[in-house]
Parts: C-alpha cells; sequence; structure tokens
C-alpha cells in the first residue's frame, strides 16, 4: 500500500537534458511510493518524462532556477514535505524538507565549476543541511564530509545510493573503442584519459567520448565526440565498448561505471566517491590523477581478453546490488520521517 504522503519535487534537475542529478532525480521520483503521486515543480516545462509518467508536474516560468527555488518554491510548497535532489532549499521553506547531497566539488574545486553552480549550491548549502530534517548522501564518502564539515548528525543521514535498473544490461558484440561516458568538465580528469590515450602504441582502438560539453574541456580532434545522447544510445555504447575508463579528479558517487558494469564492460575508474564501494574487485582501481597507474591499467586489459571478460562478468553481478527501487523505499522511508 502506498504511503499517504503529499510529496513535492523540486525538478530544477529534470529541465536541461539528464545528467547525474536528473538521472537520480527521475529514477527516484518515478519510483516513490507515495499516494498522491509526487508533484514534480519546476521553473520552466520538463520534456524528457521518461520514467516519471506517473507523476504530477507544475511549471511557474522564472527566469532561472536559483530565483525559482528561493522565491516561488516557498509560496507553492503546499504538501506534507519537501524533497530537494539538488541538495539546497529555499531559506524560507515552512514544511518539512530532505535534501539529498551528491558531492561538494563545487567548495572543494570552485575553480573547476561554473559561477552559477558555484552560487547555486555554495551560498545556500550550510543553512539548508540545518534546515533539513533528514538528509540523504549518495555515498559513505559523502555522508563522513557532510558530518566533518557541517556538524550534521549521522543519526540524520541516511546513505541513498544511486542505483541501474534492467534497461542497463549486456547485449550485442564488443566494438573497437575504449569509452568515457560523462560531462565534459575539468573534474572529470579528462586530461589524463587524453594524454594516456594519445601516448598508447600503434595501434590503438578508437577512444569514443560521450557526454554534454560542459565547459573549459575540449577533445583532440581524433577523439570522436558524440556529444549527450538518449539513454538508448548510450546502453548500445557501454555494451559495445572493449574497455570503459572513468579517470575522475573527484566524485560523489560516479554513476557511468555503475551503468557500464551493468552492461558488461570491463571498467578502469579512479578511487573517489562511491565508486570503491560499488565496484569492488569487479573494476580495475587506480588514484586520480596518477597517469602512469591509467596508462597501466589500460594497456593491461587491451592485451588481456581474458582479464577483460572476467571483470565484465563480475561487473554485471556487482552492478545488481544497487537497484534504483532500493533507494526509492529509501527515500520514501526518509521523506516519511520528516514529515512525521
Amino acid at each position: 500500500m502506498p504511503v499517504e504522503l503529499r510529496v513535492i519535487v523540486d525538478g530544477r534537475s529534470l529541465v536541461p537534458q539528464r545528467s547525474g542529478i536528473g538521472t537520480h532525480t527521475a529514477e527516484i521520483a518515478g519510483r516513490l511510493d507515495v499516494a498522491p503521486p509526487p508533484l514534480i515543480a519546476s521553473h520552466a516545462p520538463i520534456t524528457d518524462r521518461q520514467g516519471i509518467e506517473r507523476c504530477r508536474f507544475r511549471v511557474d516560468h522564472a527566469i532561472n532556477g536559483i530565483v525559482w527555488q528561493q522565491m516561488m518554491l516557498p509560496r507553492i510548497a503546499d504538501a506534507d514535505v519537501l524533497w530537494s535532489p539538488f541538495g539546497t532549499l529555499p531559506l524560507r521553506l515552512r514544511i518539512p524538507a530532505v535534501v539529498t547531497v551528491h558531492d561538494y566539488s563545487s567548495l572543494t574545486m570552485p575553480g573547476k565549476h561554473r559561477l552559477k553552480t558555484i552560487a547555486s549550491f555554495n551560498l545556500f548549502i550550510g543553512r539548508s543541511l540545518e534546515r533539513a530534517r533528514r538528509v540523504a548522501a549518495v555515498s559513505h564518502s559523502v555522508a563522513e564530509e557532510t558530518v566533518r564539515w557541517f556538524g550534521v548528525p549521522r543519526e540524520r543521514i541516511e546513505i541513498v545510493p544511486n542505483g541501474v535498473d534492467d534497461f542497463f544490461r549486456p547485449g550485442g558484440t564488443p566494438g573497437d573503442f575504449i569509452l568515457y561516458a560523462g560531462t565534459l568538465e575539468p573534474r572529470k580528469g579528462l586530461d589524463d584519459l587524453f594524454a594516456v590515450w594519445g601516448s598508447l602504441p600503434a595501434p590503438r582502438p578508437r577512444l569514443v567520448v560521450c557526454g554534454g560539453r560542459g565547459w573549459r574541456v575540449r577533445a583532440p580532434a581524433d577523439v570522436e565526440w558524440t556529444g549527450w545522447v538518449e539513454r538508448e544510445r548510450l546502453r548500445e555504447l557501454y555494451q559495445r565498448a572493449l574497455l570503459f575508463v572513468y579517470p575522475s579528479r573527484y566524485e560523489g558517487f560516479g554513476l557511468p561505471p555503475l551503468e557500464a558494469m551493468a552492461c558488461g564492460a570491463p571498467v578502469i575508474a579512479t578511487r573517489t566517491g562511491a565508486i570503491p564501494e560499488f565496484a569492488g574487485d569487479a573494476a580495475l582501481l587506480i588514484d586520480p590523477g596518477d597517469r602512469g597507474a591509467l596508462a597501466e591499467s589500460m594497456l593491461r586489459l587491451l592485451r588481456d581478453p581474458s582479464l577483460r571478460a572476467e571483470l565484465g562478468a563480475r561487473g554485471i553481478e556487482r552492478a545488481r546490488l544497487y537497484p534504483w527501487d532500493r533507494s526509492a523505499r529509501l527515500m520514501t522511508g526518509l521523506l516519511a520521517e520528516a514529515a512525521r
């Protein structure tokens, strides 16, 4: 039986093309076991409603998401509880709230973010964490940062990880390319990947970079950049990748490696965020910024088909431990507790 609970969701992350936070929001909001279905509010229309068709929607137009959240969302938040997947709350909010924290990279790496990201997060995160009745962290590392930096009591924090569903599954035959997926932004370590790939001995596999353009990162001319793609195309790329490389310098979670594992791709990733938690021995893990280790790992996998097959099989099994259904059940419970 659904929980009788009027939930309003801050839907700002669903307005642009979906990336990490947008995916987290949609996958959980669409699965919340509450009645009536959650109301997703936003400052502009949400055109991609895949997976959230059962939800209700409200648009109150504003010049940007920050103004909408701080000035308009408090006025329309007629519900039992608000869920903010973006981590911040309206300072004038009058109803209970749950916030989800994905990472603190705009605080730890301000030079690697756009000004609007810094303004929308850094100015409000401290007071939002004080105001929230419960805090959801996507990984244990983010939970510890929340305690250490903001003094949030551990008993107010719940780990609600990202997940993967049956859509991402093995299929097809491996291609002849190395794959990266994610937004092109400085903290993702793409400069490390480009440098190492360029140093591989010939004949080297193609390097395919999949994701939104982002900022301050340009792929070399001989790298194949797909831009942002629909999830059907993304799944095909995961399934056919000779290997998947995720050299991020900092993550709260790191969703693309988990999706790649679910599709059977052998994964190389950095020890950051939740990646060591969910990958375990199903991926080759290196320290962020260690180009020597990255080169060694890439050559090792390229030269060893049996190891690629072994990591691919392990990854499929590990990914099954992170279903979105479980994350949605945890969030449903958090929202009900906050409303009480």
